[in-house]
Formats: structure tokens, sequence, C-alpha cells
């Protein structure tokens, strides 16, 4: 998943990512710290980066601030900041000891337990949802990854965040018209 002892900001996002889909951490909240914590890591120094062990989250908030000249509300600054420290704290918990591994924060109790294999607890189709909405916070242009088969992915851009059960289904159609009968050829006969 990670290199063993790394504390960087993006061991940190790949934890983030690997909580959430593993049930280890709430998905939903997994996915708030890490938007959390990309906001505010543009503010952090090279060493902050490198050892996020050395970060003071109230710093990095305040140096957030005044480079963004409050352009962010101070209740949604502060929001970022707390969710930055329980990402913070859970990565730092699970890079010491990942089989004694509890999440902080009162989303624990809402977090997937693991199965009985000691695997994820979430079920297939559950988890590439959470796949697919894990990837697309870190995907800036908003391009929705759709796994078909094992290095097989299609990427869907521009849908709206209020896409109607309408639309969709208009944009199954346009799709249905791309797929090839069996036993076709390579060019459609």
């Amino acid at each position: 998943m990670m290199p063993k002892g790394s504390y960087s900001v993006d061991s940190l996002l790949e934890f983030l990512k690997y909580a959430g889909m593993e049930g280890l951490v709430n998905p939903a909240s997994a996915r708030s710290r890490r938007n959390a914590v990309e906001q505010l890591a543009a503010e952090l120094t090279e060493e902050e980066r490198a050892d996020l062990r050395k970060v003071d989250v109230d710093d990095l908030a305040s140096r957030f601030h005044k480079l963004e000249e409050s352009s962010l509300r101070l209740e949604a600054l502060e929001l970022y900041a707390e969710r930055f420290r329980l990402a913070l704290a859970d990565f730092l918990a699970w890079s010491e000891n990942p089989a004694a591994f509890d999440t902080v924060g009162s989303e624990r109790l809402r977090a997937i337990p693991r199965g009985p294999s000691g695997r994820s607890g979430i079920g297939p189709d559950q988890e590439v949802a959470e796949r697919i909405a894990l990837e697309s916070t870190e995907n800036p242009s908003n391009v929705v990854p759709v796994a078909l088969a094992e290095n097989r992915t299609v990427h869907i851009a521009g849908l709206p965040l209020d896409l109607s059960a309408a639309e969709a289904e208009k944009i199954c159609r346009i799709v249905r018209a791309f797929a090839a009968e069996p036993g076709d050829g390579e060019d459609g006969q």
C-alpha cells in the first residue's frame, strides 16, 4: 500500500483511501478527511510534507487562512482543521500498530466491520462504488472511473451532481449503442 515508516502527505492520502475502502474508517469520513487534507496540504512546508509528525495543525490552518485572505469562512476552515487532525491521528495510530488500529472520532460506530477472513466487510458492489467515489475525489477534473474488468476501466467526464434518472437512461442508451453483439467481428459485422 505505502512505504513502511513513511509519514509523508502522500502516504496519509493513500492511507485515507485504503481505510475507507477496507472499512477501517467510515468511507464518507475518509473522503471528507481526504478532501480537508488536500485543501490544507497546499500550505505545508517541504519538511512538513515529508514528515507529517512535524505539523502543527493550528499553525497550518492559520497560514492557510492568511494566504487565502479570508476567502474561506472561518467555520469551514475550522472543519478542515478538525478533519485534518482526525486524519493525522488515525494515520499515526495505524502507522504505529496496524493490527490494533481503531479510528478516532464518533464515526467509528459506523465503520464497516471486517469480515471473518479479516478482509473488508464491504460487499463487492459497495466496494466498487467506494473505489469510484474515492478515486473521483482525487481527480480534480471530475472524471468518474468505472471499472469494467481487471485492467479495463472507462472514464466518464462531466456528469452533473443533479443527474436525473431520465438523463442517466439517455446516457445508458448511447453507451449501449457502442456495445458489440456476441459474434460480431472487429468491423461490426
